[in-house]
């Protein structure tokens, strides 16, 4: 198997939003002992061969996103990493819930690592632990505050965030916000509170993702960024353009940076929805294939965006032969098969990515 990386996994956006329902009667800013990372998650990851991904959460546009949010975000981190031998935080009191794991002894190799530098990946790599690199969609939920990003860092290990989510915040325009999503001349870019929110990422080595920003902010977030950033899931216009999508310019402008695209395996992005015959491995790889040849070898990764888990089959139709993280190998199978040689597929499915974070985060 060929270990992947994957730089965007909805994860903690599943297991926040199971435990809130979980623990609904009880009221509580923290959540109780709800634990289901491995069994919901990580099994069908690793089964795939992805050694590592960025864990996420988002609160969605239109959504209601405040503190209150990221209090539980931080509690359900700290909770499921612990329940894996990964957190610092204690393991959970009371009796064992469905799928909870106790620590790992301080002497035995992490089941799961929390990363929070480049030396962690290398790590989980050689131990044969699970690489978890905790990142969060969005920071609407700050209000502008911060703060909150000193407490993500500091008590989520936060090492991945995206500014924006579609919508426009305090912090820039979105892909999709009401004047984010303007054409270039007229769009809302980063605002002075995002070149603030970029500075302080940069400074305390957070990988700033690009996802979701709109095209305005993107440039700004490039033009102001002095560390490498990435746009962690999307796809190629060329091939299918679903507004979204990027072109082969701005790809070609993230790597100039150093920076990095990753690309997704959501149906939404190959294809039309309505559009099921190119729901498949081979338009996947044919969006990967024009992402490399627009960004170059050195600056493209897996992005892959499995949420099967978030949606209905009617809401998110599955790809064929990328039905979940499961299938994850297909992808540097194919690759291998077109020609692509060892060393060019360990880059799109790891290594270019640990070379960035390293140069973001440290």
């Amino acid at each position: 198997m060929v270990p992947i990386f994957d730089l965007h996994a909805d994860v903690f956006m599943d297991l926040v939003r199971r435990a809130e329902a979980h623990n609904a009667s009880e009221r509580a800013e923290t959540l109780g002992d709800f634990i289901e990372l491995e069994e919901r998650h990580l099994e069908r990851m690793k089964a795939g061969g992805i050694f590592g991904a960025i864990l996420t959460d988002c609160r969605m546009a239109g959504e209601t996103a405040e503190p209150v949010h990221l209090e539980r975000f931080i509690a359900t981190v700290r909770r499921e990493l612990a329940a894996v031998g990964a957190g610092k935080a204690p393991a959970p009191d009371g009796g064992a819930g469905r799928g909870q794991r106790r620590p790992a002894a301080p002497e035995a190799t992490p089941h799961v690592i929390h990363v929070h530098s480049a030396a962690d990946i290398g790590r989980a790599l050689s131990d044969g632990a699970f690489a978890a690199i905790i990142g969060y969609e969005g920071l609407s939920a700050t209000k502008g505050d911060l703060g909150w990003i000193r407490r993500l860092y500091e008590e989520a290990g936060l090492r991945v965030a995206v500014l924006t989510h579609n919508d426009d915040n305090v912090f820039g325009g979105g892909a999709l916000g009401a004047r984010g999503g303007l054409p270039m001349e007229e769009a809302l870019g980063l605002t002075e509170k995002g070149r603030e929110a970029v500075a302080l990422m940069n400074e305390f080595g957070i990988l700033i993702d690009m996802s979701h920003a709109g095209k305005a902010t993107r440039r700004d977030i490039l033009r102001a960024s002095t560390r490498p950033v990435m746009l962690s899931h999307t796809s190629a216009k060329a091939v299918y353009d679903n507004g979204r999508n990027l072109c082969d310019e701005e790809m070609r402008a993230i790597a100039d940076k150093g920076g990095l695209v990753g690309c997704m395996t959501s149906p939404a992005a190959l294809a039309p929805m309505s559009d099921h015959g190119h729901h498949n491995l081979e338009r996947y790889i044919e969006h990967l294939k024009r992402m490399i040849a627009a960004a170059g070898i050195d600056h493209v990764g897996l992005g892959l965006h499995f949420c099967e888990y978030l949606y209905t089959p009617e809401e998110y139709p599955p790809v064929a032969g990328l039905e979940d993280a499961s299938k994850a190998q297909a992808i540097p199978e194919a690759l291998l098969a077109a020609g692509f040689s060892e060393d060019e597929v360990e880059k799109i499915a790891w290594k270019n990515f640990a070379r960035t974070f390293a140069q973001a985060v440290g």
